[in-house]
C-alpha cells in the first residue's frame, strides 16, 4: 500500500494535486492547514475509492469535516495523526509520543512545524513531512510516501518536489 502523507499546503491545492498525479497513492493522510476545501483534492485522488484522511490544523477554521486527531490501524500498526498544534509538537514531542502510547500506537503523525523529522521515541516512530509549500528551517518542499506491505513491513521516503 503506497500512502502519501502531506501537511501544511496552506491553500496550494495544486502542489497537492501534482503530487497527487506523479505519485498516485493509495491512501492519502493531510496533517492540516488545508486552508482550502477539500473536495478538489479528494477528486483527484478518487475518494472514496481511494481513502483519505484529513486533519483540523490551527489554520483550518471553517471546514467542519477535519479532524482534530485520527487514530486507526492499518496492517498491524496503530496511527495517531494530529497537526501538532495542541500537543504543543512546536516545542518538544512528548505530549506527542504520549498522546500517541495512550492510544496504543506505534506511528505518530504530525505538520505544524514545516519541518520535516523522522525519529523514534521508545517504541514510537514520529514523523512530520514537513510543508508541500512553505518549507521552514532550511527544508524544501517535502513530503512523505509511506510503502507498506501486508505483513505491516513498512518504509518511509521523503520527497522534495
Amino acid at each position: 500500500m503506497k500512502i502519501l502523507i502531506i501537511s501544511d499546503s496552506h491553500g496550494d491545492n495544486n502542489a497537492v494535486i501534482s503530487v497527487i498525479n506523479k505519485e498516485k497513492p493509495e491512501m492519502l493522510i493531510h496533517l492540516g492547514d488545508v486552508e482550502n476545501d477539500i473536495f478538489e483534492i479528494e477528486q483527484a485522488l478518487g475518494v472514496p475509492s481511494v481513502p483519505a484522511i484529513f486533519i483540523r490544523g490551527n489554520c483550518d477554521l471553517y471546514d467542519k469535516r477535519l479532524r482534530q486527531v485520527a487514530v486507526f490501524e492499518l496492517k498491524g500498526h496503530r496511527f495517531f495523526a494530529s497537526h501538532g498544534h495542541l500537543q504543543r509538537a512546536s516545542w518538544e514531542y512528548s505530549n506527542l509520543v504520549y498522546s500517541a502510547e495512550e492510544n496504543d500506537c506505534d506511528i505518530a503523525l504530525y505538520g505544524h512545524t514545516h519541518v520535516p523529522l523522522d525519529e523514534e521515541f521508545g517504541d514510537v516512530r514520529v514523523l512530520n513531512p514537513g510543508s508541500i509549500s512553505r518549507p521552514r528551517g532550511g527544508s524544501k518542499k517535502s513530503y512523505i510516501i509511506m510503502d507498506m506491505d501486508d505483513d505491516g513491513e513498512y518504509s518511509v521516503e521523503f520527497k522534495n518536489i
